[in-house]
């Protein structure tokens, strides 16, 4: 009888110690192309995680082609931690649409300045509010319009079957343009165009260039019609029970603001270069021509943000006061 109690309390302790030595995985799942900017800076968060963790815990990156499922996941506590543009996102937190509203900013300078100094506490509290918690926020850049022959006009795009974002400003941008739309997830956007099913999107070049859309539709045309920012965000319950260290070192893990705004310009810059060698076109558009695309659909911001539910309102407001704090500032 002494011999089987002691049996067993080896194997209790044996449990114990495996417990006690047992990581926490935690998953941050992205739709990001292996290689892209994005990817790597998901891979900085995971390094600098894993290194401050001390072994407790252990982080990685798991692929999710489609930004609608992995935030929806992420909302369900099925994921940890995701990444996805606002207007990626839009679906679990529409709000975030009015970010991407289209050419919301009159330059990238007034963009940073409101949306460091004014706009970013709005978001996280709204992304609270939807079971989500703001861990870092980078930026995936400007989309812009690309298609397989020449889109260099609003006058161009009428009528053509071109792929409409499920966020709602994606679809005020297209409705202006009167192409003839066609609503695709991300992967089946690629297919899509493969198959002759659309001849064209919008996407932030960046991210395009990682994807097939780059070989099957090699005009890129820079009309900056939308911003798309992308925070990292974790699920608020599995959150809120981790230590608080350990909550601390999730945030202080991301690349600082400026770092990531750095990594993506070089990353734009390397990437144009080998683009355009390989035989893709990048047209550069004057201010003039890049209104004629403004004018087209921004009469129809202030009607899109009544249509918005939640707090969409508050953070429109953010922005236009963020706009006049900026414009005092200069």
């Amino acid at each position: 009888m002494r011999k089987i109690a002691a049996i067993v309390a080896a194997l209790s302790f044996a449990a114990l110690a495996a417990d006690a030595g047992a990581q926490e995985r935690i998953r941050v799942a992205g739709a990001a192309q292996p290689g892209s900017v994005m990817e790597g800076i998901a891979r900085t968060l995971i390094e600098n995680f894993n290194k401050g963790a001390g072994g407790k815990y252990q982080m990685e990156y798991q692929f999710v082609g489609s930004d609608q499922e992995l935030t929806q996941q992420v909302v369900r506590g099925r994921l940890e931690i995701g990444t996805a543009s606002l207007a990626g996102a839009a679906i679990s937190v529409p709000e975030g649409a009015v970010m991407s509203l289209p050419y919301l900013w009159a330059s990238d300078a007034e963009r940073i300045w409101v949306s460091d100094n004014v706009v970013r506490p709005v978001i996280d509290d709204i992304y609270l509010g939807r079971g989500l918690v703001i861990i870092g926020m980078a930026e995936t850049g400007w989309a812009n319009v690309f298609c397989k022959t020449t889109c260099d006009s609003p006058e161009e795009l009428k009528g053509r079957r071109f792929r409409v974002g499920p966020a709602t400003s994606s679809k005020l941008f297209w409705e202006g343009m009167g192409v003839n739309g066609v609503q695709l997830a991300l992967p089946d956007f690629f297919t899509g165009l493969e198959q002759g099913m659309v001849e064209g999107g919008d996407l932030p070049f960046t991210y395009y260039v990682t994807t097939p859309a780059a070989q099957l539709a090699k005009h890129y045309v820079m009309t900056q019609n939308y911003h798309h920012d992308q925070p990292f965000y974790a699920n608020k319950a599995f959150f809120e029970k981790l230590p608080k260290d350990i909550q601390a070192l999730l945030k202080s893990a991301m690349p600082s603001n400026e770092e990531m705004r750095r990594r993506q310009a070089a990353d734009y810059q390397k990437r144009a270069e080998a683009f355009k060698a390989g035989g893709g076109k990048i047209v550069d558009l004057t201010d003039a021509q890049r209104a004629a695309f403004a004018a087209r659909v921004t009469p129809g911001n202030e009607g899109l943000v009544a249509t918005l539910p939640g707090r969409s309102r508050d953070l429109y407001n953010a922005v236009l006061e963020g706009k006049k704090r900026y414009a005092a500032s200069r």
